[in-house]
């Protein structure tokens, strides 16, 4: 997780670079588009058809009132050289609702073979749902600030569309230094939103990252990205069910499978962040690396009840900073960790990972005390780039948490992990391994 809030600097290198698309507020009118690029500016509902590509070049808005439509089995490419980004604002919606065969594809411009993490931007949603910024609002990192895309309101139950069998890949265009949009980014997203069954791979980022909001999701893959999987932070308190991530052995950066604080200062800032994810697999790089990967690093005041978490190959599996932190861990299983399969053990006078950062809470000795576990999952084949298998060898229901009814969590998930024995959640055309 890199700055959460606006950066001038980026925002005034956009701008110069590809100007603000225009419509009746006064703004610049942008120029007509080519038939195959999707407008800068989208004012009035819009259909981008499978029949054609369709070339995403700079910062595109759909503006408030507007619905960008995308039907089954269409590519979006993301132009490098004008840092190719989609932002659907607060008020407005995208409807992208593919198929497990015919999926959405956002992808890079480049040819493949030629594609790489970095090559556009990515997908940013802005809504109208609670964050914990003083005054209710904010900006997203390297997006030019103007009155239509500040995010964050009263509205826990706004909607900024659907996203479903949807695929995001070779974003994360860099814009300065440490300063790269994530592959989907949600900003203050609200829980009328439906998002279901998509991937973010090879981004230069984070894979999916919300800034507050209360937005649910389900059936979410993150592969090969060169920094954290989930990232939450302003106040975020969505539900998450089915999570995958499995992290890329050659990233150089302090890589995270779940990364949450509840602002970047540590503040109890209401609302404080408290995401309720259950089942999720969670799997690092399987080498040893010089900087810190942990399957989770939760701190700076966030909250966070975590339920029938599988997590192996990391640095370590839990890191706790902070003593205004506060997590639940049940039903859960760390194995095959690098370092510490479970935690370092901090003390007053250690260094590095070992330096207490929590005023003397035990990791280890709270992980087991709350019914988890450290035998071995059996995973098939976690680790395979092209090929993997996420699922164990036999379903791991042994002390697992059963999810609520409450409407939206799959009550028969009684097991620990993302996937059963025999899941196939992620066939399809919607889920890629290739490469490039």
């Amino acid at each position: 997780m890199r700055s959460k809030v606006l950066l001038a600097t980026s925002a005034l290198f956009l701008s110069s670079l590809i100007g603000c698309g225009g419509d009746e507020t006064g703004q610049t009118p942008a120029p007509p588009a080519k038939s195959d690029e999707i407008p800068t500016s989208i004012t009035s509902d819009l259909t981008l058809t499978a029949d054609q590509d369709w070339i995403l070049k700079g910062i595109v808005h759909v503006r408030a009132g507007a619905t960008l439509t995308i039907e089954p089995g269409t590519t979006i490419k993301g132009d490098k050289s004008t840092l190719g980004t989609l932002v659907v604002d607060p008020g407005a919606r995208i409807h992208a609702e593919g198929t497990k065969d015919e999926p959405i594809v956002f992808t890079s411009r480049a040819e493949p073979g030629d594609r790489a993490p970095g090559d556009w931007g990515g997908v940013i949603l802005l809504g109208k749902a609670p964050i914990n910024v003083p005054g209710g609002r904010a900006n997203v990192e390297g997006i030019e600030a103007t009155s239509e895309t500040e995010y964050g309101g009263d509205d826990p139950a706004d909607n900024s569309g659907v996203l479903k069998y949807v695929r995001i890949e070779f974003g994360g265009i860099l814009l300065s230094t440490d300063n790269e949009i994530n592959g989907l980014t949600f900003a203050g997203v609200g829980s009328g939103t439906t998002v279901d069954s998509v991937q973010v791979r090879y981004t230069l980022d984070d894979c999916f990252e919300f800034f507050g909001g209360t937005v649910n999701a389900k059936h979410l893959a993150c592969t090969y990205n060169q920094d954290d999987g989930i990232d939450w932070d302003l106040g975020y308190t969505g539900k998450l069910q089915f999570v995958v991530i499995q992290q890329d052995p050659a990233a150089v950066d302090d890589t995270n499978g779940f990364e949450g604080d509840n602002d970047a200062m540590g503040t109890t800032n209401a609302p404080i962040a408290e995401p309720t994810i259950y089942n999720a697999t969670l799997v690092g790089k399987n080498v040893d690396v010089d900087k810190q990967q942990y399957a989770m690093l939760l701190r700076r005041a966030t909250k966070a009840n975590l339920f029938n978490i599988v997590a192996t190959g990391f640095e370590a599996g839990i890191d706790i900073r902070d003593a205004s932190t506060s997590v639940t861990l049940e039903g859960s299983i760390f194995h095959g960790n690098l370092a510490q399969n479970v935690a370092y053990v901090e003390t007053a006078d250690g260094e590095g990972s070992e330096k207490d950062d929590d005023m003397g809470f035990d990791e280890v000795k709270w992980f087991a005390d709350s019914g988890n576990t450290e035998a071995d999952p059996e995973l098939v084949a976690p680790y395979d780039r092209t090929a993997p298998d996420f699922r164990p060898k036999a379903t791991l229901t042994t002390g697992a948490v059963t999810p609520p009814s409450d409407g939206f969590f799959d009550t028969k998930a009684t097991y620990a992990g993302a996937f059963s024995q025999d899941d196939t959640w992620l066939d399809g055309a919607w889920i890629s391994f290739t490469p490039n």
